[in-house]
């Protein structure tokens, strides 16, 4: 790196040396010459022989013009060597002013490369004519400018140069004027205008010449301008209006901006004196802001909205003033016309927004309206809505009281929205509506209402003391107090419930709460009644029944009857060892206290002696065998059952049962126990049994279907009579309570159905619909609170129903328009409601209009302004014609509009007196007399008294002028006797006390008038004794005096300025003539630049000078003077190289038009604010990369500022294999320091950095982009040396199995790579038919399916071969390995499965748990977990017998054998694969059972089985079946007709006989079973498809209804049963 920091300034320094030696070795430029406007292809010169070159080596060095602004001025032809004109030169365009005007270009020469400079001189023809900026030039001179004044005239612009240039100016022939050239010292001529005589404006008021500017072409060309010079007036006349007085009318609802009228002046002067302005004289500032007027057309326009109720018409002065100071007066009568603005106003005088609501005619409102328009305008009818029960009546004037109609129920509506409409009768008309409120205050007419008539509440029993057990909730419809409820407990019909112990009521919000825990078993229902009491007065109750009913909970746990657990001897059981599985041995027997599904039980073994010998049925206790007995089983064993009810949580209890194994019972028939059936074929005798086996089935099915249609048929006529089947007691089916203390209390009933697919046939309980509830029928008095309560509603109804206004009924239906009761059966029609509402209204307006008459005579009080608050004003008792104390009696009140209290009663006297010191001007203005109206309100009642009082006026204000100082400006030209209008002064009193007279202070030259306008107000006028000379007395000060009526008067003054104007007799002087200044070109907008000053003697307007620059261009002037100071700044950004210099003329002009000319020259200063600039002649771009050297740019650089600031250094980056030559003058090649490698660097991005010398330095820096082309350099390499791919076997073919990806460095074709398999190494592989690629992509495929198990990987080569010239490859190794798949299915070994003789495999009967059978063995074809095999039992003779290890194979027993196990078994064996999806084989192994291995029994292979002959013993046992399934269904059916005889017995006995039984305390066993049973309905299903026939109980259908209601009592119970609502 330090290394290219030395070398980069040695590069500068040889590149700024070389670029030195080359400029001196062309030191002198080929120069030619050429006309402008020459045609384009003229010949120029012959570069060939200028050269020093030889014929042809033009075109063979590759030569061609260059420019330094890039553009094709000059063309070479290569093959001659001739240059020509490539355009048209216009030298003007080039070159502009400069002279001479000289085109730089360089010939390059590339091979090799040479520079040589040439310079182009384009010469100068008149081909333009001088000319003027304008077509008129506009001088305007005063008519007493005296004869030798010079005025510069603008001069003419030429473009040419030279001779040809401009040369001198001539004008037209005249008496008055000539000419003078004037020269600039920047070789510019100015015309000026010299006067000759003296001139006379009312002789001659214009000149028009014409000035002609020559220039010095042969033949000269001219430019012509019409000079127009008008000769300026002395102003000495003042405006004058042309109609005065000005009287207009305008409507008040005109729109802002609206044109009123357009005054108008004349003056006698012209020019500035004779142009006249406008504006308003003497305004208020009511008008300032109402009117204004355009200062130049006179048009007075509306600024502000008129209103006619606040002012009817205005009196506007306008003055009219001319540009010398003189005005002129005039006056404007505006009026404004009245139009329907103004809606009618509402003021409430009185409001009452709360009314009870049982009172008629109760006053709501007393209100007052008016209307601010005037006429028709101003009339008005005011209304409410016909629907509402409230009356409007019109009283004194424009008062109105709201009354109620009638009396109003606030339970039907609380509130009232009334909307008052007060319409005017103008066009068009207008409305005000006002909204007010009223609310109906309560009465306690309305006692609490319950939301139920009763109250159903549920409590679990041993709930917590002070439980929330639900709530009661009564509602009033009153409001406050009245509306507020109040809950009690009402005493109970049963004198001995102690209720306050049991249940308390929050007496707020009706909440209900259990004071101690409730037993269900001791109490199931609570009924009282609660009250709820309002706090109104007087008070207003009711009340409503609540039943409570306790809910069981499981709180007792079973209680087993059988066998009794009582601390004697044990029970023990005596059961045969002969025993089949499923002897009955037991029963145990338990019950409940709990109901419902708290006492639902079930049976559990909890210990045995021998676990699996032993099982308990889990719904009716039986204890049954579990299994066949042995001799190895233990004579006595200990069951200990666990009984368990369903409760949450359940409780049980355990019983302990003694069993004894005994030989002999009699010898009772044992059957044998099922033996596996053989696969032979059936005999008839199988067949026989199986028909046997239907016919019982069937039978008994038949027998269960009869039974339930009869328990159907029971139901039906016991609900039907009312007849209970059981005696009086509440225990379920057959179990009495003889003792009454009511241990088991609850029955059930249930859907059951039978089942039809398990081997027995027992009930099962499914679920209950819902239980049984003790409840009182109290339906009848619910329908009669009901009855009453409808009852009083009626008659609060018919007591409130009374016509209203609004509302009709028709049908008794609630329609539009009126409200009847409904007995009357009154129709109005909605015709006549409108003809009745517009009859009301005609009605309101006539009595209005009558009060309004009989009102307008009023009584007259007047008060002296300003008087003391509390001041007696009158009696009114006795003015009135009251009496004494009448007014405080009924209310008095004085009423004044907007509710303003300018008077009050005295509280004692009720006198009228002041409330507040009154201000006559406040209240009325300029107005006289003041009157004050207002209205003497008596509520009590309702009458109105008229009167009216007068403030009278004192002499509290002095006159006073709006301004302190008044300026008045007077030409000296002003003739005596002038009148010259002055701002009045105002004062807010009237009659004698307002201004009466004007003074002025004395002088010698002014006296003043006092004037009176058509208002009657007075204002001044200034009246003009004597001549005025400004040289004598500029200015004069006045005292102007206004004085008052009053005693003593009063007065104000204001201070009048009087300046005398001068006549305008000198023009401006600039203090020099000639300026000069210096601005740099880089100085910011707005700098200054130079200040000229110019003098003027006269005074005023005259003596004011305003400069501006004279004969400039408004596109290209970058500077600009101020027309006041005369400060000339910058307004636009110079430029050297542009322009070197300015010249400029200033002028300066008074008020009077006089001016005054100078000249400026400002030079401008050059500053380093251009950054060099770089031209691209050429460049080669993309470059071969192997080339050691080549030209790859020719460019030139220049600088556009001059000295250092143009001289430029050239460089490039260091670290780029690239090389800056410099050639001729400004021009540089660059060219490649040695070959380029596009593989290590594509493209290069070259930044040519050009800096100039100046301060401070600039640069500029050119990027170009360089390409390097590609050659075939590089071969394709692969991603990867060798690539490994994977493919499951009996794959799909043309499967893609994965890809190769090759890439090259090369660019284009020499970067395209293709792809392709080479030879193997293996000439016997066949790997064209096995692989494929894609010779684009490379993706490779499997033509074919692979076998995993013929070929596990595969190898081989592919190329990448690119497309270049020569083409270049490489190689990568490709290896594929095939993945196994679950194709092969395992293949057992042994044993062997070939179709011979069977395996037998022996196992004597003495073999122990575990014994090893034999051991299947198997294999698979497959690898991986695809070949991990397990082994299963498929299917066995006996299943419990034989098991298999899964992982090997081995066949062992399962248990010890014994004799009853059959000789011979069949197993058969599943051996599985682990694959996805596993495959399996199975394989069959026989066992034989043996006693011995001496003698083991071996079956022949393949024997055919001798056909069976027939056992007597099976005989038997056919026989045997048959005659038990008989005796079983006859027995079964004499059960049903015993039961069903003795239940019809005890239906018509009404009782039946309670047999003594075996049970302990109070419970007998009314049906002589010996078991305790519940009584159950079911729905009964007989299944089919199984070798028994037992019950199953499904589900429940419905409760037992409780014992002690009759029939009579359930008929009125039945409606209440079925409300209650269970889920």
């Amino acid at each position: 790196m330090e290394t290219l920091e030395r070398i980069q300034p040695n590069r500068q320094v040889m590149a700024f040396i070389m670029m030195v030696f080359l400029s001196k070795a062309h030191p002198e430029p080929i120069r030619y010459s050429v006309l402008e406007e020459t045609e384009s292809g003229s010949f120029v010169a012959h570069l060939t022989t200028d050269l020093g070159l030889k014929i042809g080596e033009l075109a063979a060095r590759l030569a061609r013009v260059v420019s330094d602004d890039d553009k094709q001025r000059l063309q070479l032809n290569r093959q001659t060597g001739d240059l020509l004109l490539g355009e048209k030169l216009d030298r003007e365009e080039l070159c502009g002013h400069t002279e001479p005007c000289v085109l730089h270009f360089q010939v390059l020469l590339e091979m090799p490369v040479q520079f040589f400079e040439g310079e182009l001189s384009i010469q100068d023809i008149n081909d333009h004519s001088p000319e003027f900026l304008t077509r008129e030039m506009l001088l305007k001179i005063l008519e007493n400018s005296q004869p030798g004044t010079i005025f510069p005239l603008k001069p003419a612009r030429d473009l040419d140069v030279g001779s040809n240039g401009l040369q001198k100016y001539t004008i037209s022939p005249s008496s008055h004027f000539h000419i003078l050239t004037r020269n600039h010292s920047e070789d510019k001529k100015y015309p000026d205008l010299v006067q000759d005589k003296a001139l006379d404006r009312e002789e001659q008021d214009e000149f028009s010449l014409t000035l002609v500017a020559l220039d010095g072409g042969a033949p000269p060309r001219s430019g012509t301008i019409t000079v127009r010079i008008l000769i300026m007036d002395v102003n000495d006349n003042a405006p004058e209006f042309v109609h005065t007085p000005y009287e207009v009318q305008v409507m008040e609802n005109s729109p802002l901006n609206f044109p009123i009228l357009s005054v108008f002046a004349r003056d006698a002067d012209a020019g500035n004196f004779g142009s006249v302005s406008y504006g308003l004289f003497q305004a208020s500032d009511e008008i300032k802001q109402t009117f204004s007027i355009d200062e130049v057309t006179g048009e007075i326009r509306l600024t502000k909205k008129l209103d006619f109720e606040q002012i009817k018409s205005y009196h506007v002065e306008i003055e009219a003033m001319d540009g010398g100071g003189l005005s002129g007066k005039g006056i404007v009568f505006i009026e404004v016309v009245d139009v329907n603005d103004n809606a009618p106003e509402l003021t409430i005088s009185s409001f009452t927004s709360s009314i009870p609501e049982n009172a008629p005619g109760t006053l709501v409102s007393i209100f007052r309206i008016r209307d601010r328009d005037s006429g028709d305008n101003g009339k008005m009818i005011c209304s409410i809505p016909d629907t509402l029960p409230f009356i409007l009546k019109p009283t004194f004037k424009n008062f109105y009281t709201l009354l109620t109609e009638g009396p109003l129920d606030r339970e039907s509506r609380t509130e009232y929205n009334i909307t008052i409409t007060i319409i005017d009768l103008g066009i068009p008309r207008l409305k005000t509506q006002h909204n007010i409120t009223v609310m109906v205050s309560d009465v306690n007419d309305n006692a609490p209402a319950f939301t139920q008539t009763s109250y159903t509440l549920f409590v679990r029993e041993n709930n917590s003391p002070a439980l929330h057990i639900g709530s009661v909730s009564a509602t009033d419809t009153d409001a406050g107090a009245n509306a507020q409820v109040t809950y009690s407990l009402l005493p109970p019909h049963d004198p001995h419930l102690p209720l306050a112990s049991l249940v308390s009521i929050n007496a707020d919000n009706g909440q209900l709460f259990a004071l101690r825990a409730l037993d269900y078993e001791a109490l199931q229902a609570l009924e009282f009644r609660v009250g709820a009491t309002d706090r109104g007065s007087p008070a207003l109750s009711s009340q409503a029944l609540v039943r409570v009913l306790v809910l069981d909970a499981n709180d007792n746990a079973p209680f087993v009857l059988y066998p009794l657990q009582n601390g004697s001897a044990p029970c023990t059981e005596l059961v045969p060892r002969a025993a089949e599985p499923g002897y009955l041995v037991s029963k145990v027997v338990a019950v409940d206290g709990d109901s419902g599904q708290n006492a639902w039980l079930s049976y559990q073994l909890l210990r045995a002696t021998e676990p699996g010998l032993f099982s308990v049925w889990a719904h009716n206790g039986e204890v049954r065998t579990a299994r066949l007995l042995s001799e190895r089983d233990a004579a006595k064993h200990r069951l200990v059952v666990l009984v368990k009810d369903n409760g949450e949580p359940p409780l049980s209890a355990s019983v302990t049962l003694h069993v004894l194994l005994v030989d002999g019972f009699s010898q009772p028939y044992l059957p044998l126990p099922e033996a596996a059936a053989d696969p032979a074929q059936a005999d008839p005798l199988t067949v026989y049994l199986v028909i046997a086996l239907a016919s019982v089935s069937s039978l008994f099915l038949f027998s269960v279907l009869a039974f339930i249609a009869v328990r159907l048929c029971r139901r039906g006529r016991a609900g039907s009579l009312g007849v209970c089947p059981v005696p009086e007691g509440h225990f379920p089916g057959h179990l009495v309570d003889v003792s009454g203390t009511g241990t088991l209390s609850h029955s059930y009933q249930y859907e059951v159905c039978l089942s039809g697919d398990p081997g027995t046939g027992e009930f099962k309980f499914l679920k209950p619909i819902f239980p049984n509830l003790l409840v009182e029928d109290t339906e009848k008095k619910q329908d009669k609170s009901v009855q009453k309560g409808s009852h009083r509603q009626s008659k609060r109804t018919n007591s409130k129903q009374k016509p209203s206004r609004g509302w009709k009924v028709s049908r008794g239906y609630w329609e539009s328009k009126r409200i009847f009761p409904l007995e009357s059966h009154i129709t109005i029609e909605m015709e006549q409601t409108k003809a009745h509402r517009k009859k009301r209204q005609v009605a309101t307006f006539i009595v209005l209009m009558l009060l309004w008459e009989a009102g307008s005579a009023s009584i007259q009080y007047s008060v002296w302004e300003e008087t003391e608050s509390g001041t007696f004003v009158a009696n009114l008792t006795k003015d009135l014609g009251l009496g004494i104390g009448e007014l405080a009696a009924r209310g008095a009140r004085v009423v004044f509009k907007e509710n303003r209290q300018h008077l009050q009663f005295d509280p004692q006297t009720y006198d009228l007196l002041l409330n507040e010191k009154l201000d006559r001007e406040e209240l009325c203005g300029s107005t006289e007399p003041c009157v004050i109206a207002f209205q003497v309100l008596l509520e009590n009642p309702l009458q109105f008294f008229q009167a009216a009082l007068r403030v009278r006026d004192i002499n509290d204000h002095a006159p006073e002028f709006p301004v302190r100082e008044m300026l008045l400006k007077i030409s000296e030209t002003t003739a005596p006797g002038k009148i010259l209008p002055l701002k009045m002064a105002q004062d807010l009193d009237a009659g004698s006390n307002s201004l009466q007279s004007y003074v002025i202070s004395s002088n010698s030259h002014f006296h003043v008038l006092t004037r009176n306008r058509s208002d009657g107000r007075k204002f001044p006028e200034l009246v003009l004794d004597k001549a005025l000379d400004r040289e004598e007395q500029p200015e004069f000060r006045l005292t102007l005096t206004a004085l008052d009526g009053g005693s003593p008067p009063r007065s104000g003054t204001t201070e009048v300025q009087i300046r005398v104007l001068d006549s305008n007799d000198n023009a401006p002087e600039f203090a020099q003539e000639l300026y000069e200044a210096q601005v740099a070109e880089n100085d910011p907008l707005g700098s200054l630049v130079i200040t000229v000053s110019a003098r003027d003697l006269d005074a005023g307007s005259f003596g004011e000078v305003s400069y501006a620059l004279f004969q400039v261009d408004e596109v290209n002037q970058p500077f600009e003077i101020n027309a006041n100071t005369g400060e000339i700044r910058l307004r636009k950004t110079l430029d050297f190289e542009e322009f070197q210099s300015y010249h400029l003329d200033a002028e300066a002009t008074d008020g009077g038009g006089l001016s005054g000319k100078c000249s400026i020259v400002i030079k401008i200063l050059d500053v380093n604010d251009n950054a060099p600039i770089l031209t691209m002649s050429s460049l080669i771009s993309p470059i071969p990369e192997n080339l050691p050297e080549m030209i790859v740019a020719v460019f030139s650089v220049s600088d556009a500022d001059s000295g250092n600031n143009q001289q430029v250094i050239c460089s490039i980056d260091d670290n780029l294999p690239f090389l800056l030559r410099p050639s001729v003058e400004n021009f540089y090649t660059l060219v490649t320091e040695g070959p380029l490698d596009r593989e290590s660097q594509a493209e290069y991005n070259i930044i040519i950095t050009v800096t100039d010398l100046g301060t401070p330095r600039l640069k500029t820096q050119h990027n170009i982009t360089v390409m390097v082309s590609d050659v075939n350099d590089n071969a394709p390499a692969f991603t990867q040396t060798s690539y490994t791919l994977f493919v499951r076997e009996n794959n799909s073919p043309a499967l893609h199995i994965g890809s190769v990806s090759a890439t090259d460095t090369d660019a284009g074709a020499n970067a395209q790579v293709t792809y392709s398999l080479l030879p193997p190494h293996d000439t016997h592989l066949p790997l064209a038919s096995l692989v494929s690629i894609n010779a684009d992509n490379g993706q490779l495929f499997a033509l074919r399916a692979l076998d995993y198990e013929a070929i596990q990987a595969l190898e081989f080569r592919v190329g990448a071969t690119d497309r270049g010239s020569p083409a270049l490859s490489s190689q990568a190794l490709v290896r594929v390995l095939v993945l196994d798949a679950n194709d092969n299915a395992p293949f057992v070994l042994y044993p062997l499965q070939n179709g011979s003789a069977p395996c037998t495999e022996l196992v004597p009967r003495a073999a122990e748990p575990g014994y090893l059978v034999s051991k299947v063995v198997a294999v698979d074809g497959d690898s991986g977990q695809n070949a991990w095999l397990s082994y299963q039992l498929l299917r066995a003779t006996e299943p419990g017998l034989f098991s298999v290890w899964a992982h090997n194979g081995e066949v062992r027993t399962a248990r010890l054998l014994s004799e009853r196990d059959v000789a011979k078994h069949r197993l058969v064996v599943l051996v599985k694969d682990n694959g996805e999806p596993p495959l399996s084989a199975s394989v069959t192994l026989h066992v034989l059972l043996v006693d011995g291995f001496s003698q083991p029994y071996l079956p022949l292979p393949e024997a055919a089985a001798d056909p069976a002959q027939a056992d007597p013993l099976t005989v038997y046992l056919v026989i045997a079946l048959a005659s038990v399934s008989s005796l079983f269904l006859f027995s079964v059916l004499a059960f049903i007709a015993v039961r069903l005889c003795r239940r019809g017995r005890a239906t018509s006995l009404g009782g039946c006989s309670v047999p003594e039984g075996h049970f302990p305390g109070h419970l007998v066993d009314i049906g002589g079973t010996g078991t305790l049973s519940r009584s159950y309905q079911y729905e009964v299903c007989l299944t089919g498809g199984s070798g028994t026939s037992e019950f199953k109980f499904l589900k429940p259908i419905l409760p037992n209804f409780p014992p002690q209601v009759t029939g009579r009592e359930m008929e009125e119970n039945s409606n209440l049963q079925n409300s209650f609502p269970f889920s």
